[in-house]
């Protein structure tokens, strides 16, 4: 059984303010743009009784993942993409570079102009799981004793949490080999995209970019 955190993350940790979507974003070079989707509260004419079905529901957030992917990816290029969006989109949208991620009902895409390489991450912050030894196979010496020293249960589901959102999209950014992790070179800006939600937009190089934050309903 999950147990229920504080609605807060740790202070420091931005909840961004996001703007109406825009028909038609503008993105320039100095610009990340940032699309957040709640997709229980997209219907798309799914019908009711799907809810009641384990198979139906997987199936409808797949779907509903997918199409609004392909949403965003129109109203920059203005065609829809098909079948698996790659990482760098090519033809007619040359330039544009997306990262995408989910967990639960929470979609996150992040689309940057390709001078820059991205990763991106988000995970519901959990603490009835092995942090501590989760954290032994996973994170650096530095983030593992960071852990250990955190008396507060919440507190340490929360660095935990923001230590593997941050390794996550770093791996995106700039893939290498499990054993150099640690020494892996990007820039992690951390935020919370919901309340109980922590995610991570790694960069890897490129130049700075101010980061707009686009709340998404179809």
């Amino acid at each position: 059984m999950s147990i229920l955190l504080p609605l807060q993350p740790l202070p420091g940790l931005p909840e961004p303010l996001w703007l109406p979507a825009p028909e038609t974003p503008n993105l320039p070079v100095n610009e990340l743009h940032i699309w957040r989707a709640r997709l229980e509260e997209t219907r798309w004419g799914a019908r009711e009784e799907w809810n009641d079905c384990p198979v139906s529901r997987a199936r409808t957030g797949k779907l509903k993942a997918t199409l609004f992917r392909n949403d965003i990816l129109k109203r920059y290029t203005g065609s829809e993409a098909a079948g698996d969006a790659p990482t760098l989109l090519r033809g007619p949208a040359s330039g544009l570079r997306i990262a995408l991620a989910q967990c639960d009902h929470l979609a996150l895409i992040a689309v940057s102009r390709d001078v820059r390489a991205m990763g991106l991450d988000v995970e519901r912050v959990r603490q009835d799981i092995p942090i501590e030894e989760m954290a032994d196979g996973f994170l650096d010496a530095t983030s593992q004793w960071d852990l250990r020293v955190t008396w507060s249960q919440q507190e340490k589901a929360w660095k935990f949490f923001q230590f593997w959102t941050s390794n996550e999209a770093c791996a995106q950014a700039s893939p290498v080999s499990t054993s150099t992790r640690s020494t892996r070179s990007c820039e992690v800006r951390g935020f919370s995209p919901e309340a109980d939600y922590v995610a991570a937009l790694a960069l890897g190089g490129g130049p700075e970019a101010d980061v707009l934050y686009w709340d998404w309903y179809y």
